[in-house]
């Protein structure tokens, strides 16, 4: 019996081993991504605890054997002086009361390391609990060893440690302590004991050790045949390793740094600002002159800023004064601290800031707040007033080159700049699309439009970075054709430019998500880091800088003057085609006349009678079976109705294909329980969807629904170029 007993518990230690060093495989990679120096203790706290679970010592006792054992090494790694003395255990209490508020705030890079590796062994407690609960009662380990095998894969694919040997020996441990496990349930299970207990075990574990081994040698020493696929860690990088770099995924949001644009972009709610507003418009910040082939920089250095105070007329003017139009008064509410004020197109004045005052820096045409010292200090609010702009088309389409502002070289090179590399095929791109016009206004209106009607579609996800040489405009126009905004500004002004239009890039944000009514006059907005943008500015020598919108499902509210002398013409209209009479089809026989050639209802009647008498019972549970399935389908319709409408819109090729997609997909987000309030608008409900998801699908197909609702063209077009989109979203809401 004694020999049975430790045949017994040699397997049990075995198991737990097994246990402790794929533990322990969890710990190795610390020292070489984080800046812990000793692992010891943490080694010898895992050993600890799993020893006090083998032999199960009450809770209590064990506990405080932890917790004894934390405190010690604790003391031993950060602190001076006798391990018996109050004075280090008070420091100790001190500190973790105060990293508990920082805890609280959500400071985590404020954490003391003391703090750190209490919570590091406390983490350690719960995972050495999981591991004796999965050896000793669930005999299960599957789990967890998927757990380590993905943790040490991770690891070595995006860090500098090395996970080949660690992933032979998880292997081997895992597999060893599986099949263990797996007896030890069969043993359980067929309730054996004693010798048969025994004799199975060393019949289980001597084959699977050899057979594991073996099979581990081979396919060490194997030859490996090269990937099939290429390496799809660079792009899988540019997700994992955050913001700030080339390759990082970014946030949406106002950043000074341009200079290298792509990348994939992940939304932040985060409200920067509210407005008051009488009218939807761009809110603007400042330009950028100088495209170096992957980014925007500006060409000259910032000179001294024009100070003037609170109220006053501001020193710079984008468009001619207009005095008939009404000075309108706007407030906005700083959530989010910046010096910047953001301002909309015919800003005369900015009021706040009383104790300071603000200065126009004129290379980025931007406005700043400063202090009483001439420091940039962030406003809490303030108010700006504004004359809408309109701009003449008879001004804009009147520009050439002979113009007198046109006269100026050190204007015309800095904004009609574009690098020596910038490919061939972009600079014919841009001709190719204005050849038939013949103003400047026509040739710029033309590549605003040209990514609506060519397949480009707004993406922040799906959206690489560019090559070391690579041209980001190239890429996008030729390679990719999907992107946001950066995107479709940057490769607008660039072809702009390279037909000697000047024109710049401007940076802001949109009007922001629609709030509530504050006033007969005012509405509340809220502008958040979502609303981020870019955008156009072409200049027009007789009407100034004019903006526009190329990014597709944007649109910027811009007032054209139409000031043009066109005489009327009545247009002829076609003629409507004369309808061509579909010829009668001959009447189906009678039930007498069918019956004449053989046929007899009577004989098909009996013989439905005669197979329901013989079947009924399987016609029932085959009628209770689809009732069953189609009370299913229709709980479920949500999760599977989408991909039905995506084949279905696919086979369509009506005109009306477009409308009637886009009210399905209304519906399905109806189902999906985000259904549009009485009175909500279709541009206030699609803003609603994209905050939601955090995209600008919805806002996309909002407009081109309506363009084809109120302007009666045909929309086959329109699907085939927006379906994308329009299953991208229907999709989530699958989930």
């Amino acid at each position: 019996m004694k020999g049975k007993a430790s045949s017994n518990r040699f397997y049990s230690i075995l198991i737990y081993l097994f246990g402790f060093l794929l533990l322990w495989e969890w710990l190795k990679p610390l020292k070489v991504v984080t800046d812990t120096g000793d692992l010891s203790y943490f080694i010898m706290f895992i050993l600890l605890a799993l020893t006090l679970s083998y032999f199960r010592v009450h809770f209590l006792l064990s506990g405080t054997v932890k917790a004894v054992f934390i405190l010690v090494a604790l003391h031993a790694l950060y602190f001076q002086g006798s391990l018996l003395g109050l004075a280090w255990l008070g420091e100790f209490v001190k500190d973790v009361w105060r990293n508990l508020g920082l805890t609280l705030g959500r400071d985590w890079s404020g954490l003391s390391f003391v703090y750190r590796s209490l919570l590091f062994f406390i983490l350690l407690w719960l995972m050495t609990y999981l591991i004796h609960y999965w050896l000793s009662v669930r005999k299960a380990i599957l789990l967890f060893y998927i757990m380590t095998v993905t943790y040490i894969s991770v690891i070595d694919t995006f860090t500098e440690y090395e996970g080949d040997s660690a992933i032979i020996r998880v292997v081997v441990f895992g597999f060893l302590l599986m099949g263990l496990l797996a007896l030890e349930r069969l043993i359980q299970g067929e309730k054996l004991n004693g010798l048969a207990a025994n004799m199975n075990r060393h019949r289980w574990i001597v084959p699977l050790t050899v057979m594991l081994g073996v099979s581990s040698i081979v396919a060490f020493a194997a030859p490996k045949a090269d990937p099939l696929w290429p390496d799809p860690v660079p792009y899988i990088q540019s997700f994992a390793e955050g913001s700030g770099g080339l390759s990082g995924v970014n946030k949406l949001g106002y950043d000074t740094d341009d200079s290298q644009l792509g990348g994939p972009f992940i939304g932040d709610p985060t409200v920067v600002f509210t407005s008051e507003v009488t009218r939807e418009h761009y809110w603007r910040i400042e330009t950028k002159d100088m495209y170096t082939g992957k980014g925007w920089e500006q060409s000259l250095d910032e000179e001294d800023g024009v100070p003037f105070a609170s109220g006053e007329e501001l020193p710079f003017s984008f468009t001619a004064e207009d005095e008939e139009r009404d000075l309108e008064t706007e407030n906005v509410k700083i959530e989010k601290g910046y010096s910047h004020v953001v301002y909309p197109y015919g800003v005369e004045n900015v009021i706040g800031n009383e104790k300071g005052n603000f200065e126009f820096l004129p290379v980025k045409e931007k406005i700043r707040s400063l202090d009483e010292k001439g420091e940039p200090v962030n406003l809490s609010e303030y108010a700006l007033t504004y004359r809408q702009p309109s701009y003449s088309q008879k001004g804009m389409r009147a520009a050439n080159e002979g113009q007198e502002a046109m006269q100026v070289p050190e204007f015309v090179e800095r904004y009609t700049q574009i690098p020596a590399s910038t490919p061939q095929r972009v600079k014919d791109l841009a001709a190719e699309i204005t050849q038939d016009k013949k103003d400047w206004y026509d040739k710029v209106r033309a590549i605003e439009g040209y990514f609506e009607k060519e397949a480009f579609v707004y993406d922040q996800f799906d959206v690489p970075v560019p090559e070391e040489d690579q041209d980001y405009v190239d890429q996008f126009l030729f390679e990719t054709q999907r992107g946001y905004c950066d995107n479709y500004s940057t490769s607008m002004v660039v072809m702009v430019r390279s037909l000697g239009i000047p024109a710049r890039w401007v940076k802001g944000y949109t009007e922001g998500e629609y709030r509530r009514q504050i006033d007969s006059q005012y509405k509340l907005y809220e502008v958040s880091n979502n609303n981020a943008h870019s955008w156009v500015e072409v200049f027009f020598p007789e009407v100034g800088w004019v903006p526009f919108e190329p990014t597709v499902g944007f649109s910027n509210n811009i007032a054209y003057e139409y000031d043009l002398d066109v005489p009327d013409t009545d247009e002829d209209q076609a003629p409507i085609p004369e309808k061509e009479e579909t010829p009668k089809k001959p009447l189906e026989p009678t039930e007498d006349e069918a019956a004449g050639g053989g046929f007899s209802f009577k004989d098909l009647w009996e013989t439905i009678k005669t197979f329901f008498a013989e079947n009924w019972g399987k016609i029932l549970i085959g009628f209770l079976l689809l009732v069953l399935a189609a009370v299913l389908a229709y709980i479920f319709r949500r999760r599977w109705l989408p991909y039905y409408l995506i084949i279905y819109y696919r086979r369509r090729k009506s005109e009306d294909v477009y409308s009637e997609a886009y009210i399905s997909l209304v519906k399905q987000l109806g189902r999906y329980g985000l259904k549009m309030q009485d009175g909500q608008t279709l541009r206030g409900y699609s803003r609603y969807i994209d905050t939601f998801f955090g995209t600008y699908e919805m806002t996309s197909l909002t407009n081109r629904y309506e363009r084809t609702l109120y302007g009666h063209k045909p929309d086959h077009e329109d699907w085939v170029k927006m379906r994308e989109l329009w299953e991208n979203l229907i999709k989530k809401t699958t989930g």
